[in-house]
């Protein structure tokens, strides 16, 4: 059975953004720069840190699931929810529990339709905030769930990139060291520049290297100072956390199902060399050592992350421009 792809024409909703002041979106106009990773160990990391935690996959890909261990279970709805969602004002229903204190929205193939489904609204400048605001409009009906939200978003589709800045109140940039990756930068910048029509109080919270050398530190400046003189903002734009490469880390997450700190907790199990070698192992899964490392970036990320959006929302309450 199949959902079926038609127009939908709805009021303009009224967004309440104070409830929408946790909210934060992973985008950069280019694939491959670590949104998905990022998003999901965020997420998964927040959330063991006893924070209830939401994370919404608006990928076509779904890979948010992979990540977190349940992809094609009975929990994967392969993204049907979001297209009712987004597509039919239903109500947004969270996959409860994925760990302790996180919940998440699956992505998937259904999400790929939801282009089609909005064509005819996105024709009408009547009818395209209604479409631009939906998400924002789903989640504010249960953000006061969660202490925060973390929107991975797609590469390479406008319209889903436009909903999520639609609902995000801060953005938060993975970007790796070569040019390709700072185009897709620049692209972003337009996106967030066009969204503020929309969701005025979308906010560049961060730019950091994904996947970079750990003794990369002249190309991290150079981007820095790239970056800076691209977006024409303050010197701070770039965050001092970096998550280092690492193809091993990257594979055993989908391999297992697992984020990098729930990684670390099992190099402890890893079966000994002798045991692989005389074939004794209890167990044959070998977690990468380097898992530690990462896991320990991405909890830097986390706690400069969020640093930064707390001093951010000071400042606004100060200026009386917070919701």
């Amino acid at each position: 059975m199949t959902e079926s792809v038609t127009a939908w024409t709805a009021p303009i909703p009224t967004i309440d953004w104070a409830r929408l002041g946790h909210v934060y979106a992973v985008a950069n106009g280019k694939g491959g720069v670590g949104k998905t990773t990022t998003t999901a160990n965020l997420g998964a990391l927040v959330a063991s840190d006893g924070a209830p935690t939401l994370i919404i996959d608006l990928n076509g890909q779904g890979n948010i699931a992979h990540i977190l261990g349940f992809a094609n279970t009975d929990l994967d709805d392969h993204g049907r929810g979001l297209f009712s969602a987004i597509t039919g004002g239903a109500a947004l229903a969270p996959v409860k529990g994925v760990r302790e204190n996180l919940d998440v929205v699956p992505g998937g193939p259904f999400v790929r339709r939801i282009g089609a489904a909005v064509a005819g609204d996105m024709m009408s400048q009547e009818t395209v905030p209604a479409v631009l605001l939906s998400l924002a409009d789903g989640l504010q009906r249960i953000a006061h769930r969660y202490q925060l939200i973390i929107i991975d978003t797609p590469p390479e589709n406008p319209l889903l990139l436009e909903i999520a800045l639609c609902a995000a109140r801060f953005i938060v940039v993975p970007m790796k060291t070569e040019l390709m990756s700072q185009f897709g930068l620049r692209e972003l910048a337009g996106e967030i520049r066009r969204m503020r029509e929309f969701n005025e109080f979308l906010t560049l919270l961060g730019v950091f290297a994904f996947a970079s050398g750990t003794s990369a530190t002249k190309v991290r400046k150079e981007m820095n100072d790239q970056v800076t003189r691209d977006l024409g903002a303050q010197s701070d734009v770039m965050m001092s956390s970096f998550i280092r490469h690492s193809e091993a880390v990257a594979n055993d997450m989908t391999k297992y199902g697992r984020v990098a700190h729930e990684l670390e907790q099992e190099i402890a199990n890893n079966p000994k060399y002798w045991e692989l070698r005389s074939g004794t192992a209890k167990s044959t899964a070998v977690v990468s050592s380097t898992s530690k490392p990462v896991a320990r970036d991405f909890a830097k990320l986390a706690k400069e992350m969020l640093t930064r959006a707390g001093a951010r929302r000071a400042e606004m309450i100060e200026q009386g421009v917070w919701p």
